[in-house]
């Protein structure tokens, strides 16, 4: 064989493997940029979703107010908060589209769909109840915590299908939070019918209220066991250390105390309401700063993975076209 024949069989084979390793190699790169680009949306959606809930927690508390009232109270302010609530509900179903909902698991897909459309469609058929008081208190509190509830079980099927473990605990301990906060938000109002009877009408709520405070230190929990260090002591800084939290915890202890006697729990239930209303917004705020926490780490493994591809495509390149000039400069010389 000439050296002009084993020059250009030695640089087709180099080409091939060089061809060859590269495909792979861009491939698996493409692959984990690809993962980066839906864990994006899935952690941006995990935030609107949160926002929602957050809207929802206080369309319920106003619902409370306004049936609890047989329709005397709370009426302009309800309104109002249907309106912010109405505002995230199309910012989310904006940033839902086909093609998203289509790559999820088929569990995720089946309850996304679930409560896109039939939760959310159901709710303006549950506001026209409330409006015209043809609807229980106990009837539209459930619907409001079931709707919250399957929104933020969304969020967990999410963390569930992410291929980033560091992401997927901080999305598991951001919805183990965002239940803490719903619980919160229940016990809100069961309290502020037991101060309103300055005693706990009957066992069933009391016992509602025990299950309420035994749910959310679960969820904390577990929040704890999750989430990165510096979001917990964010948490313990805003919300632990806070004085609307001291407050919340001198409240429940007295209903622990005397549940059931007669004028014990000689609260003012606006007082009551205000009070955990504040501890709730300052839980809100955690919330915000986990969102931003997952939006900044998930911009670091995108920007990973688009250097890792871009990388592996220059270093492809150059490999190649040493090979081609090599191979071109040793013809040329040998040819002299």
């Amino acid at each position: 064989m000439s050296f002009k024949h084993r020059i250009i069989l030695l640089s087709l084979v180099s080409l091939f493997s060089i061809f060859t390793l590269s495909y792979f190699l861009l491939t698996e790169a493409r692959h984990s940029l690809k993962n980066a680009e839906s864990l994006e949306k899935s952690v941006i959606l995990s935030t609107k979703i949160s926002e929602l809930v957050h809207e929802l927690q206080k369309e319920r508390g106003r619902t409370a107010g306004f049936l609890g009232s047989g329709g005397k109270t709370f009426k302009e302010e309800l309104q109002e908060q249907r309106k912010l609530t109405d505002l995230k509900i199309k910012e989310l179903e904006k940033y839902l589209n086909k093609e998203f909902v289509s790559s999820l698991s088929g569990e995720a897909q089946k309850l996304f769909l679930s409560v896109i459309l039939n939760g959310l469609d159901n709710l303006s058929q549950v506001r026209v109840k409330v409006d015209s008081l043809q609807i229980s208190l106990e009837d539209a509190i459930n619907f409001y915590t079931k709707l919250n509830s399957d929104l933020i079980d969304s969020v967990a099927l999410l963390a569930k299908n992410s291929k980033n473990a560091e992401i997927a605990n901080e999305l598991l301990a951001y919805t183990n939070f965002m239940y803490a906060k719903d619980k919160a938000g229940l016990e809100r109002a069961v309290l502020s019918v037991a101060f309103a009877n300055k005693m706990f009408p009957d066992s069933k709520l009391f016992t509602k209220f025990v299950d309420l405070l035994a749910q959310q230190k679960a969820f904390i929990k577990s929040f704890s066991l999750a989430a990165p260090e510096r979001v917990i002591d964010f948490y313990k800084k805003t919300v632990v250390s806070s004085g609307p939290s001291e407050q919340v915890l001198d409240y429940e202890r007295l209903a622990l105390t005397s549940p059931f006697t007669k004028g014990a729990l000689n609260v003012d239930p606006n007082q009551w309401f205000r009070i955990i209303t504040q501890k709730i917004d300052l839980m809100h705020k955690v919330e915000l700063f986990i969102a931003k926490d997952l939006i900044g780490k998930i911009k670091e493994v995108k920007f990973e993975a688009k250097s890792r591809f871009n990388g592996v495509l220059v270093v492809s390149v150059v490999a190649i076209a040493v090979i081609l000039i090599v191979s071109i400069a040793s013809l040329r010389g040998r040819g002299e």
